[in-house]
C-alpha cells in the first residue's frame, strides 16, 4: 500500500494480482480512507485525459472518479469488471494509473501502477446490461488468420437462442451489434471461430425496460444516447411505399461521428443523421462507415407499421491512433538495430 498523510488522516490503495493484466479480465482494488467516507477512483494512462477519468466510462468527464464507500473500518473495495467498461477501445498495451482519493479531500491523492495489455483476440460489449429493443455492440480485434465469427447467444439454460457472422476488417478489426430481442434473463455469448484456437464468452444481463435516461453501472451513471434525426430521404432502391395490406417500417441511424456513410443491405443510402421512412419488414444489414473508423455492421429487423433506431459509437481504426511515445521509442531502437544488422552484413 502507498499512504498519503495528512493532519486528519490518509488514503490507501493496493490491487490483488500480479500487476500485470489482459484487457478484459478484472482488477480488484482495495484500501484504507481515514479522511472520509467517500473514495474516488480515477485512472489515466496513454490514450485517456491526463486529469483521468472513471475507471467505467472511458469517455467520461476528465478530472472526475467513481465513487466508493467506506466502512465503518475505514476500509474500501472496488471491483474494476473491464468487460462492461464504456470505451475500453482507448486503452492500449501499456502501463496505467490508478488514482484514489477522499471525496472531501481531492488534494490529496495514493496512486498505483498496473500494466494492461490488449491480447490477440479480445471484445467488449456494450451496453450491458441492455435492455428489449436495445442494440449491443461488439467491438474488438479478430485473432490472427481467422477472417470470419461466429458469435452465439445462449440462454441460461445453454438453449441456443441466436447465431450471427461477423466478418473481420483490415487490420484485424471487427466491429458488429445484434439486436436484444430476449426476455430479461442472463444470456452467455460466445465469440470464436472454427479456425481459431480459443473463444471468447461474456455474460450479458438483460434487464427491463428504462424507466429513466440514465444506466447503472458498477459506480457509476452511463447517459442514454437520444438520436436527433434531421435528414429524412427516401432513396432509390428502398422499398416502395408501404401498402395498406403490407405496411412498411422505418429506419432512423444515427453516429458517433455524424456525417458517416450508411449502407442499407450493401446500397448506399444516405449518410447520418438518417430517417428511411418505407423499409421493408424483414432482417436487413446495415453498415456505417466514416474515414478514420471501423465500420460498424450491425444486423436489424425492421417490424410492420415501426420505427428501428440505431446509434452505435464508432471506433477509430487503429492506423488513425498516433503511436504512444514507448512504442515510437521501441520501434527507432529496433529500427536501428535492423541497420546495424544489415551494415554489419555487407562487410
Amino acid at each position: 500500500m502507498v499512504p498519503v498523510s495528512a493532519d486528519t488522516g490518509a488514503v490507501t490503495i493496493t490491487y490483488r494480482g500480479a500487476g500485470g493484466y489482459y484487457v478484459g479480465d478484472s482488477v480488484a482494488f482495495d484500501g484504507k480512507n481515514t479522511l472520509g467516507n467517500t473514495t474516488m477512483i480515477r485512472i489515466t494512462g496513454p490514450g485517456l485525459p491526463a486529469e483521468g477519468v472513471p475507471p467505467y466510462d472511458l469517455t467520461g468527464t476528465p478530472g472526475t472518479g467513481t465513487a466508493v464507500t467506506v466502512d465503518d473500518t475505514h476500509s474500501w473495495s472496488f471491483y474494476w469488471d473491464m468487460s462492461r467498461v464504456v470505451g475500453v477501445d482507448h486503452i492500449y498495451t501499456s502501463k496505467y494509473t490508478f488514482t484514489a482519493y477522499d471525496a472531501d479531500h481531492p488534494n490529496i491523492t495514493t496512486s498505483i501502477d498496473i500494466t494492461l495489455k490488449k491480447p490477440e483476440f479480445y471484445v467488449s460489449m456494450t451496453p450491458n446490461p441492455a435492455t428489449p429493443d436495445d442494440y449491443v455492440m461488439l467491438t474488438g480485434y479478430n485473432e490472427k488468420g481467422a477472417d470470419n465469427l461466429e458469435i452465439n447467444v445462449l440462454d441460461s439454460q445453454g438453449n441456443k437462442v441466436d447465431t450471427y457472422f461477423a466478418s473481420t476488417y483490415a487490420g484485424g478489426g471487427f466491429n458488429f451489434g445484434f439486436h436484444v430481442d430476449m426476455p430479461p434473463g442472463q444470456y452467455t455469448v460466445t465469440i470464436g471461430s472454427p479456425s481459431m484456437t480459443r473463444s471468447i464468452t461474456q455474460t450479458l444481463t438483460v434487464t427491463a425496460a428504462r424507466a429513466n435516461t440514465t444506466v447503472s453501472g458498477p459506480g457509476s451513471e452511463i447517459p442514454v444516447t437520444n438520436s436527433t434525426v434531421t435528414n429524412t430521404t427516401t432513396p432509390v432502391g428502398v422499398t416502395p411505399a408501404a401498402t395498406p395490406s403490407s405496411p412498411a417500417g422505418s429506419l432512423v441511424v444515427s453516429s458517433k461521428p455524424v456525417g458517416a456513410s450508411v449502407y442499407l443491405d450493401s446500397v448506399l443510402v444516405g449518410t447520418t443523421p438518417l430517417t428511411l421512412n418505407t423499409v421493408s419488414p424483414g432482417a436487413h444489414t446495415v453498415e456505417i462507415r466514416s474515414p478514420g473508423y471501423l465500420p460498424c455492421s450491425i444486423g436489424i429487423t425492421v417490424s410492420e407499421g415501426k420505427a428501428t433506431e440505431i446509434s452505435p459509437e464508432m471506433v477509430k481504426s487503429p492506423s488513425s491512433i498516433p503511436l504512444s511515445p514507448f512504442a515510437a521509442v521501441f520501434g527507432c531502437i529496433i529500427g536501428a538495430l535492423c541497420l546495424v544488422a544489415v551494415r554489419s552484413h555487407r562487410k
